[in-house]
């Protein structure tokens, strides 16, 4: 029998039971780590194991965080041929040749910093999942093989190894951490201490690195600590002494632990005193004028950015074309706020508005680059700038300037350059502070001189009548793409409550709403609950739940469809959820206050006083009454349908051309305009036999929104089905006809861009459809992004009812292309390309026609080669 032939056998006789087997004896599946992370597991019939045995595989779920099963076949042919699951493949032979679980464990990087399991021959994901990571070992990302994260690492493994570093309370504490998925040591070393973290609750990270700031340096003050600090009697908070400690504990050896580790790993259970010294301390300090007190940056501001009087050069501006700068506190994937924000910026320059974006004290982005990437990946397209707020600051200018956050207020009241600045006001934020000096600072620039855009009627009113601001407001809208109302009629026999937990957001009060779910449960009223916005990690309930933790927009929308009634809250502003969850026909109860009732019309919202009860009495008259539901859901569908983020962009350009033209001359209609019927883009669809669907993607395609016009052509090849036909119902669609015999993938492009004068052109395949209206313009004004830019490609979706081994091949494919930069060239991993590494030398020779872009200078230089397939 052939060894190919043994190997299908083997595959064919695989079973379950013995796969479970397998994965058991590898170590690598942790049960509840997998329940916690894939809800469908725990409602399963199936044990956690079977379950990914049966289905998560199948899937692409991990057994753990640091085995990536899609990744790890893409780099393991034999692990492809393997009659196994590609885990136990790993476990058992990868390893051994050096094939690493994931980008996010590294096995050279864990051999190194634990050389005695190089020395037993252990397999160093088991030995972390099962022994090292109790004893202190770190699971370190393939980044930190990098020269430029060498010191990182080793501070990692001697922070780890140190017990200093709490993660559960580091993670408890910093309340923007608990939905992250980040590894909190990871976080504090390569973020949390430019921020002034602190690893636990003694060591004080801002405190340490001023007060022993000569030696300390630039070095991360923790790892100083362990390496010299201790040896030098430092203190690691403002009132822990190791002399005290030591003093008062006389049965510890000062030569064989340290003061801090011995407290929190054995003094408090021990219940010896915090050695805080007793009466007055004296400190014997040096005047240094340069010394800056502990104060956050961020409230440094107020002094450090010098306020400045408006000098613009003129105050003329075209309202047709406004120059428009925002400045945006840093951010990371799933910032709702900062979502509404390049929403805006997307659609303003849609109406050819050119806009700039500056991130003020950026900690989550090394560089604008990286920061431009993360606007496109994770919110929207943008063309515009993304910089820096730094000392080139100071010189932006343009026709308006906006600051977005009560931090960002400070460095745009330092430019003087622009006509106008404005405040694009969101929340309520003092309300996100108890009172104190952040909490003052933040009312304070709504006492500044900036003219407010607001979310919504509320918060303009507030800055009107409360602090004399001129200000507009917009609304929030849901996109109508993604929340739409359930197919068919919704029949549950148990009625589910959608319920937005996100409880480490004060405002959303999610506590009350939690006692009302329990007084409900205690009056007999038959309910489930599906808990998302914030992973809860309840193991029990008094009613049956679901923890779906943070969703996508899609999966919320499924929820919201199956559920009878929502419950969100908000204690300031009002928030976009509750528009979500009209527009998929939920009605929903919120809390009755000024912020709600000046929002939301009486009939579309049941509201309830902020007490538990009455929030259940509001809950169960829902619930109970279909009539109600029914009223309120098609008061709020009704409601919901006049707001478009399209129109809310509209109303903030109103504003902002409105108050620049209180202080100026708009000169719009003197500008001459351009001359009509010049396009800038061609679209060219080679086109054979393209059936009914070309119906679709000749619709698509001649609807494309961008502030430019465009052509499309098509170049038939001898159809003798109803193509042609479809074309004549397009009559801004150009057609040019050539002999099937004639037809060359290259040429036949060639002769396209022949027949057309945009500057760029763009390629479709017939069956290829558009997946929004703003197709071409994406494609376009990302060439024009990045100037040495030759082309581009967009994504490929598959089609609905494509099978699943299409939709997982396409989707894995472009899922890994969209983990590198959107812009690449043989300098963005120069080494590799150097060594002409295969995979490299592959992913930047792909480019598919299928969907794409290209200059027209580019293509004169180097047109299409003639290609038959």
């Amino acid at each position: 029998m052939s060894s190919v032939l043994k190997k299908r056998v083997k595959s064919a006789l695989r079973t379950v039971t013995g796969d479970i087997k397998a994965l058991k004896k590898t170590g690598l599946f942790q049960a509840d780590w997998y329940l916690a992370t894939y809800p469908d597991a725990a409602t399963s019939e199936y044990s956690p194991i079977e379950h990914y045995v049966r289905v998560g595989d199948r899937k692409g779920y991990k057994p753990n965080p640091y085995f990536d099963r899609d990744w790890y076949l893409e780099r393991s042919p034999a692990a492809q041929r393997f009659p196994g699951l590609p885990v136990v493949h790993y476990a058992t032979k990868g390893w051994k040749k050096g094939k690493n679980p994931s980008i996010n464990f590294w096995l050279s990087l864990y051999l190194r910093f634990n050389p005695d399991v190089a020395e037993t021959g252990q397999e160093p994901l088991r030995h972390y999942l099962l022994e090292g990571r109790q004893n202190g070992s770190v699971a370190m990302p393939r980044r930190f093989t990098r020269e430029a994260f060498k010191s990182i690492a080793m501070d990692m493994d001697l922070i780890a190894k140190s017990g200093l570093f709490q993660a559960d309370w580091y993670r408890n504490f910093h309340t923007d951490l608990w939905n992250r998925g980040e590894d909190p040591l990871l976080h504090f070393v390569t973020k949390g201490v430019k921020e002034g973290r602190n690893p636990n609750p003694f060591f004080h990270t801002n405190w340490y690195k001023e007060t022993y700031k000569d030696q300390v340096g630039d070095t991360n003050p923790l790892a100083y600590y362990i390496k010299e600090g201790m040896k030098l009697d430092h203190w690691p908070a403002p009132d822990f002494s190791p002399k005290v400690y030591f003093t008062e504990n006389k049965d510890l050896d000062a030569t064989k632990v340290g003061a801090l580790a011995h407290y929190i790993h054995y003094g408090i259970r021990e219940k010896r005193r915090y050695p805080a010294p007793t009466g007055a301390l004296l400190v014997d300090g040096k005047v240094d004028p340069a010394a800056k007190l502990p104060v956050p940056q961020n409230l440094r501001n107020m002094l450090d950015f010098e306020k400045r009087v408006l000098a613009p050069e003129n105050t003329t501006f075209n309202s047709n074309a406004l120059n428009i700068h925002w400045v945006i506190p840093d951010f990371s994937a799933g910032a709702g706020g900062h979502m509404t924000i390049f929403r805006m910026a997307h659609h303003l320059e849609l109406k050819g508005h050119k806009l700039t974006i500056w991130i003020n004290e950026p900690t989550a982005h090394k560089t604008p680059e990286d920061a431009y990437d993360d606007i496109v990946k994770h919110f929207q397209h943008f063309v515009g700038d993304v910089k820096f707020v730094d000392d080139s600051f100071k010189d932006a200018e343009g026709d308006a300037i906006i600051a977005t956050d009560c931090w960002t207020v400070w460095p745009t009241l330092s430019t003087s350059k622009f006509k106008r600045r404005f405040y694009f006001v969101q929340d309520f934020e003092p309300s996100f502070h108890p009172m104190g000096s952040s909490y003052l600072a933040a009312e304070a620039t709504y006492r500044e001189d900036l003219d407010c855009i607001c979310a919504g009627p509320w918060l303009s009113n507030l800055m009107q009548e409360k602090y004399g601001r001129w200000a507009r407001h917009f609304w929030l809208a849901a996109d109508r793409n993604i929340y739409t109302p359930p197919a068919k009629a919704l029949v549950n026999k148990v009625p589910r409550i959608a319920f937005y937990a996100r409880h480490f957001t004060a405002r959303r009060a999610v506590e009350l709403a939690m006692l009302a779910l329990e007084e409900l449960a205690k009056r007999d009223v038959a309910f489930e609950v599906d808990f998302f916005g914030a992973r809860l990690n309840l193991t029990s309930a008094p009613f049956p739940f679901i923890d779906h933790g943070v969703a996508t927009p899609h999966e919320l929308a499924g929820l919201f469809q199956k559920a009878d009634i929502g419950v969100v809250f908000s204690a300031t502003n009002y928030s976009l959820v509750p528009q979500e969850m009209m527009a998929c026909d939920l009605p929903i109860v919120e809390l009755k206050g000024d912020n709600t009732t000046c929002i939301f019309p009486e009939d579309t919202v049941s509201l309830a006083e902020p007490h538990p009860a009455k929030i259940a009495d509001a809950m169960e008259a829902l619930l109970k009454d279909p009539a109600l539901r029914a009223s309120q859901t098609a008061a709020a569908q009704k409601w919901v349908e006049q707001f478009s983020w399209k129109a809310s962009a509209e109303l903030v350009e109103s504003a902002l051309i409105e108050r620049l033209g209180d202080f100026g001359e708009d000169v719009a209609d003197k500008i001459e305009k351009p001359a009509d019927g010049v396009p800038k883009a061609s679209v060219v669809i080679p086109t054979l036999n393209a059936g009914p669907i070309l119906d679709r993607v000749l619709a698509a395609t001649t609807q494309q929104v961008a502030p430019w016009p465009y052509e499309v052509l098509v170049i038939d090849s001898g159809s003798t089905d109803e193509t042609l036909d479809i074309v004549a119902k397009y009559p801004t669609v150009k057609l040019h006809k050539i002999d099937k015999k004639d037809f060359d993938h290259g040429d036949t492009r060639n002769l396209g861009v022949e027949l057309t004068s945009g500057e760029f052109i763009a390629f479709l395949t017939h069956d290829a459809l558009p997946a929004n209206d703003r197709w071409l313009y994406n494609l376009v004004t990302s060439i024009e992004h990045f100037p040495n830019a030759a082309g581009a490609f967009g994504k490929h979706l598959p089609w609905p009812d494509a099978c699943d081994y299409t939709k997982r091949d396409l989707n894995a494919h472009f899922d890994l292309m969209g983990k590198q930069p959107l812009c690449l060239t043989q300098e963005t991993d120069k080494a590799r390309f150097e060594k002409r590494d295969p995979q490299w030398m592959q992913l930047l020779h792909f480019y598919s026609d299928n969907n794409s872009c290209m200059r027209r200078s580019v293509w004169k230089e180097i047109p299409y080669r003639r290609t038959k397939f």
